[in-house]
């Protein structure tokens, strides 16, 4: 990548899509400024999926702009940008559910032989903020539901564009919207 080929100023000034193109012709500091707008909200993204395990989190952020990098070439212009990172995003935290299934069942099946003595996770019963209050309930919502929730209100994305960055139908969301808030 090519660093400092634009000025700051310049680069500031262009929309997301301005700074992709930028980005497929391999401008370092339009990647910059982009990383800038943006790694803060995928963070948070990621916190709310993973339960604050910021490790976690930050991997994952950094994992979703190297993807980003990686598919700069294939971005079409005639799309949104915000829906088309979140995708990226989304499909990063789709991958770790695979993997964790995975595991899970290889330690069940190989590993462990389940018994009725399994421990149980703790509940903590006193919850000291509205914070942990959602973050309880979230918790307990099917990770694709959970996933849609934040993106709808921690991410501020529209139905349409969390429809085009889950892949989902624009009902499914709304379903799926609902029954988060129930």
């Amino acid at each position: 990548m090519q660093s400092g080929s634009k000025s700051i100023a310049f680069l500031v000034g262009l929309s997301d899509n301005e700074l992709m193109e930028c980005v497929a012709g391999a401008d370092q500091a339009a990647f910059t400024e982009l990383y800038h707008r943006w790694a803060g909200g995928i963070r948070y993204f990621f916190l709310r999926l993973y339960s604050y395990d910021y490790d976690k989190a930050d991997d994952r952020t950094q994992d979703t702009f190297l993807k980003l990098l990686e598919n700069a070439p294939k971005f079409d212009a005639a799309q949104r940008f915000t829906p088309w990172l979140y995708s990226i995003a989304y499909n990063l935290y789709k991958n770790d559910l695979r993997r964790r299934k995975l595991e899970i069942i290889y330690r069940e099946s190989v590993l462990l032989e389940p018994t009725s003595e399994m421990p149980h996770a703790e509940r903590n019963t006193e919850i000291s903020s509205s914070v942990a209050f959602v973050n309880k309930y979230l918790d307990m919502l099917d990770p694709e539901v959970k996933t849609i929730f934040i993106l709808r209100h921690a991410g501020e994305l529209t139905i349409p564009e969390i429809a085009c960055a889950t892949g989902c139908p624009e009902g499914t969301v709304k379903s799926r919207l609902f029954y988060a808030m129930k």
